[in-house]
């Protein structure tokens, strides 16, 4: 792999390998990632350290568009009192592993709705128009809970193991690369797909009944 310092963003077997390690570790070892945004951009960052790439783990308001079982879109995410955790790299990346599978949750706004679709997994400077990120500042970890310091050291450990750079497909082109079975956004707003062609159905609820009105 090329020197970070010659790179103008995150190369695509980096991207395949940190999502798909640190999203299926984090599931398997806190049963549900999405109650865990700051270990998970935590691990990422972590997780690119490996490859020479820096990055810090951001806060503040984020929202994107969840399709509910009527095929009307509708923002949920974190704004108001609550916040969000992400990752942004040095090439201005915004690396958030988690959006992929919020619909898992209820809207906290209305609990009530049921969601069938979120978007995907983002690693890109390019945020299309259904997330909405804004940056408050500067994330720490700060783990009190033993359990949770627990947790993320497990992680941590699996990922100083897996996401390194001898772990990278030596050769065989796109072709090689595995990710994880959901749907993700990479750099130059290229879109890759799961087996279940997720964000596809995603895409054409959103084109039927547009993008309502963000927010903030």
């Amino acid at each position: 792999m090329s020197n970070a310092s010659s790179l103008d963003q995150t190369p695509l077997p980096v991207i395949a390998l940190v999502s798909r390690i640190v999203s299926r570790v984090a599931d398997r070892i806190t049963s549900d990632r999405g109650d865990y945004p700051l270990l998970v951009a935590s691990a990422c960052t972590e997780a690119l350290k490996n490859f020479g790439i820096d990055s810090r783990v951001m806060y503040g308001k984020v929202a994107w568009i969840e399709i509910l079982e009527n095929q009307s879109a509708i923002w949920a995410g974190c704004w108001g009192d609550n916040f969000h955790f992400w990752a942004a790299t040095q090439f201005g990346e915004v690396v958030d592993l988690n959006t992929s599978i919020a619909h898992r949750k209820r809207v906290h706004s209305s609990p009530h709705l049921k969601a069938i679709y979120s978007p995907p997994m983002l690693w890109s400077r390019d945020v299309p128009s259904f997330y909405r990120y804004q940056p408050e500042g500067i994330a720490e970890l700060e783990l009190t809970d033993e359990k949770d310091r627990r947790k993320y050291e497990l992680v941590l450990a699996e990922i100083k193991e897996k996401c390194i750079p001898s772990n990278l497909p030596a050769d065989g082109g796109e072709a090689a690369l595995e990710f994880a079975n959901e749907p993700i956004l990479c750099p130059g707003r290229r879109l890759l797909d799961d087996s279940l062609e997720t964000f596809r159905h995603f895409d054409r609820a959103l084109s039927v009944f547009g993008i309502p009105k963000a927010p903030f």
